[in-house]
């Protein structure tokens, strides 16, 4: 037997306040209307709702009964509608976000968390991925948002939106402490015996590292460690004197994580960060409030 959740509704004001009057009033509603539904609702079911020789009005066993249903239904639809309006204003639901390792290690994990401190009825998914795999989420909806080098997008692809952050270029890292970190004026030569960090088969650093040696004229590097890890490349790095080739963002300007970079120019490794959406997803406002807290971020952080 189906019965209208809102009767039940009506019932439960009707045994919290005692009177039909003063449930009318409070529901908006007509006395007689309200005895209506009451006679209307005994009769499907055959079983009074109140005994009728009291006042005020006492509600029969299956009459409590109900009106407690009907209270749970009212504090479901309230909270549903307060969701409702939440996610629409972006402060309720997931979010997820993908990025490069390194990216999630330190500045995505960063500015997440002050995203997170004004919205705590959000949860955040994010998604350390390479390239390849980021695009492919990307593409069947697994990720709201990707975080990393533009350069993940091709030219003349006209289904991602690309909105540039930030430009970062990459640099030769070590141990705060190292001894061709510490140099003033270091130059090609204090790297030529150096031991080096590699990077993932998937990983543009990769490529990126094995240019930059090249054009040092570092040919046959000696790699002792490569990972898809970053925080086991950079507990590596905090611990040895082995150097690697990773973006400026990687690192800490503070170093808090340890690690400082050499003063060893690279050439032609700088590249910019974007946020990529699919032009064909509609953005929630929870996307586009979190794109706009990066922006902002990333702007206070450059100043």
């Amino acid at each position: 037997m189906l019965i209208d959740p809102r009767h039940l509704e009506q019932l439960a004001v009707i045994v919290d306040v005692g009177t039909l009057q003063q449930a009318a009033t409070k529901l908006g509603t007509s006395q007689p209307a309200l005895s209506r539904m009451i006679s209307n609702l005994e009769a499907r079911i055959a079983t009074p709702l109140f005994e009728r020789t009291t006042r005020p009005l006492t509600p029969t066993a299956l009459g409590l009964e109900l009106a407690q249903q009907g209270d749970a239904i009212r504090t479901a639809r309230l909270r549903a509608t307060e969701m409702i309006d939440l996610g629409a204003k972006g402060f309720f639901g997931v979010l997820k976000v993908g990025a490069p390792p390194f990216l999630c290690k330190n500045l995505m994990s960063e500015m997440i968390t002050s995203f997170l401190t004004a919205r705590p009825k959000i949860r955040i998914d994010l998604i350390p991925d390479y390239h390849t795999g980021l695009m492919e989420r990307l593409y069947v909806n697994q990720l709201d948002v990707v975080v990393g080098p533009g350069i993940f997008v091709e030219q003349g692809n006209t289904e991602l939106q690309v909105e540039p952050l930030f430009r970062d270029r990459n640099v030769i890292v070590g141990r705060k402490g190292h001894p061709l970190v510490r140099l003033d004026s270091p130059d090609v030569e204090d790297f030529k015996d150096a031991i080096w960090v590699g990077h993932s088969d998937r990983s543009m650093l990769r490529n990126d590292m094995e240019n930059v040696l090249r054009q040092m004229g570092i040919t046959s590097p000696s790699v002792a460690f490569q990972s898809e890890s970053a925080g086991a490349v950079l507990e590596l790095l905090k611990e040895t004197d082995f150097l690697t080739i990773l973006p400026r963002y990687a690192v800490r300007s503070d170093h808090g994580d340890g690690l400082a970079i050499a003063n060893m120019p690279i050439l032609k490794q700088e590249r910019e960060v974007s946020m990529i959406t699919l032009k064909t997803r509609t953005e929630t406002t929870l996307t586009s409030d979190f794109k706009a807290h990066l922006r902002t971020r990333v702007t206070h952080r450059n100043q």
